[in-house]
């Protein structure tokens, strides 16, 4: 069981892969949501999901219960309720994490300490170890094929993820800067593919409309399969820029040049894994204080207006060039990895 968070369970993918490994005849059920299901369809390694709904606590403990589990690994790091739910699972044995200032470390027979000066990764790895499973294994993704490629027609395209979920708008750069980027990277060729998911249709739509008065090339891209379609239109972009969310983690992961750009997020601590990408961090001192993710209150507010054009397109260049220098990672069909 894992975060619902989209980013997380990505990054969750690698530990995943450590545990199939240690115990390749067991059967593996990956407890997951409704919010990151499109992440934990695209996870090798799994015999089968268990949807749950984490707000419904009769129901999850019910269909927890009904799997008779022999061991429960929680991954998720703040969240009392999956803590409650390992609890009462009816596993033999169970483990998680002790988060401060949480109060769920009672719950679990064997606890890692979740750290706020690693990265989101290294933390889940420290939780395998705990029960002594060796953790070494790469973010791994297995990538459905599709009939037709999303947008094919645009070679090489430049991907722009604007928005983020929670507290978005102290996540999000100003408008105004991804088009004067866009202005700054783009050639008579260059298609900029505007992502989002579901609920950013209007505002991809009306971005696309300021794109073009701006006179750049773009198209609004909602995939509509979750994450599969997505997935392969990030692995053919010349560059990914995004904010902070898990479609910048699903770039890095997928191998595709990925530049994040963070405000209230420490790139140390959730920034992208991969050897072609890049964490831009907001100037001056304040900024990057998110741990667990909901830390905002008495916080600095324009964390992301403090991020400058020029910050943002040398990290673009800097992907631009390792990739032209060869040290960029082929592209694999079916299951494509990155190392932390």
């Amino acid at each position: 069981m894992c975060s619902p968070a989209l980013g997380d369970t990505l990054l969750f993918s690698a530990v995943l892969q450590d545990v199939r490994a240690r115990f390749p005849k067991a059967e593996i059920i990956h407890v997951c949501m409704k919010q990151n299901l499109a992440a934990a369809e695209l996870l090798p390694g799994v015999d089968r999901r268990l949807l749950v709904n984490l707000t419904e606590p009769f129901d999850t403990i019910r269909r927890i219960r009904e799997q008779k589990l022999d061991v429960l690994l929680d991954f998720s790091a703040w969240q009392r309720l999956t803590a409650f739910y390992s609890l009462t699972s009816g596993a033999r044995f169970t483990a998680g994490f002790q988060t401060e200032g949480q109060y769920r470390g009672l719950a679990y027979d064997i606890t890692s300490e979740h750290r706020r000066d690693r990265h989101e990764l290294e933390n889940f790895r420290s939780l395998v170890k705990a029960v002594g499973i060796p953790s070494g294994s790469a973010i791994t993704l297995a990538v459905p094929e599709l009939s037709e490629e999303p947008l094919a027609e645009a070679r090489n395209p430049v991907v722009f993820h604007l928005w983020a979920g929670t507290q978005s708008s102290l996540r999000e750069w100003p408008e105004d800067r991804w088009i004067a980027l866009a202005k700054a990277m783009a050639t008579p060729e260059t298609v900029f593919a505007i992502t989002g998911g579901p609920g950013d249709r209007e505002q991809a739509d009306r971005f696309h409309l300021r794109m073009k008065e701006a006179g750049l090339r773009s198209s609004p891209f909602i995939g509509a399969n979750g994450f599969v379609s997505l997935a392969h239109l990030l692995r053919r972009a010349r560059v990914v820029v995004s904010v902070n969310t898990g479609v910048m983690h699903l770039a890095a992961a997928l191998g595709a040049p990925t530049v994040s750009i963070n405000g209230p997020t420490r790139n140390e601590r959730w920034g992208p894994i991969g050897e072609r990408v890049e964490g831009v961090s907001a100037s001056g001192p304040g900024c990057g204080f998110l741990h667990l993710g909901f830390e905002f209150d008495g916080q600095r507010t324009d964390c992301m207006e403090r991020t400058t054009v020029d910050m943002v397109l040398a990290a673009v260049r800097r992907v631009e060039a390792r990739q032209v220098a060869g040290r960029n990672v082929p592209h694999v069909d079916d299951a494509m990895a990155q190392r932390h």
